[in-house]
């Protein structure tokens, strides 16, 4: 028993890298332009041992999108989940986007190229799960500012607006970090973001 966990384990550590260093030269090159030798020599692996992790390519470009946005999802619903109340759950979920950004461009800069990959039914299906993904987050965020609307802290507006609107702000700040080189962290710009959102541009009398 204990052999055969010490051999998943280092199957998923070894899966794990190959993701990792196939996420850094997708962003860095068109998707038509990569291939599996390339992962392979980058992830110090055969290209034969890669068709022991992934079938090919494709298989391997759309497991690597997905997980990675099932995570980025979870861990921003899990901290923020954490907070106590509205307004810390509010400014933990600009926190939370924002530190993924930091630590993920790699992975966030496939978003920004929005490059066409193929038109298989494996694509299809990726980019279907990446809108319910969308669709899903916006709901969870729709849902939390509408318990503040019950409650009184935030204005009766269209909650479902109101919680696109956030994701907005989150994710102009995000776009604008990772195409114009700065030393200044996005996780700065939270707070900024919390004001918008919450208090708006115009000044009170």
């Amino acid at each position: 028993m204990v052999r055969s966990e010490r051999k998943e384990r280092e199957f998923n550590m070894r899966r794990a890298a190959i993701l990792e260093t196939a996420e850094r030269i997708f962003a860095a090159k068109s998707y038509h332009d990569v291939t599996m030798a390339e992962i392979a020599n980058a992830s110090g692996f055969s290209t034969g041992s890669l068709y022991q992790f992934f079938k090919g390519k494709e298989n391997l470009y759309t497991t690597m999108v997905s997980e990675k946005l099932d995570f980025m999802f979870a861990e921003v619903r899990k901290s923020t989940e954490q907070a106590k109340d509205l307004l810390r759950k509010i400014e933990t979920l600009i926190d939370a986007h924002l530190q993924f950004v930091e630590r993920n461009a790699d992975f966030l800069m496939l978003f920004i190229k929005g490059e066409k990959v193929t038109s298989s039914d494996a694509m299809s299906s990726l980019h279907e799960k990446i809108l319910n993904s969308y669709y899903n987050h916006i709901t969870f965020i729709e849902n939390l500012l509408e318990n503040g609307i019950k409650s009184g802290m935030l204005r009766n507006m269209p909650s479902r607006d109101m919680a696109e609107a956030l994701f907005y702000l989150i994710r102009a700040s995000s776009v604008k970090w990772m195409l114009m080189p700065t030393t200044e962290s996005p996780r700065s710009k939270r707070g900024f973001i919390l004001d918008i959102f919450l208090n708006g541009v115009k000044k009170n009398d």
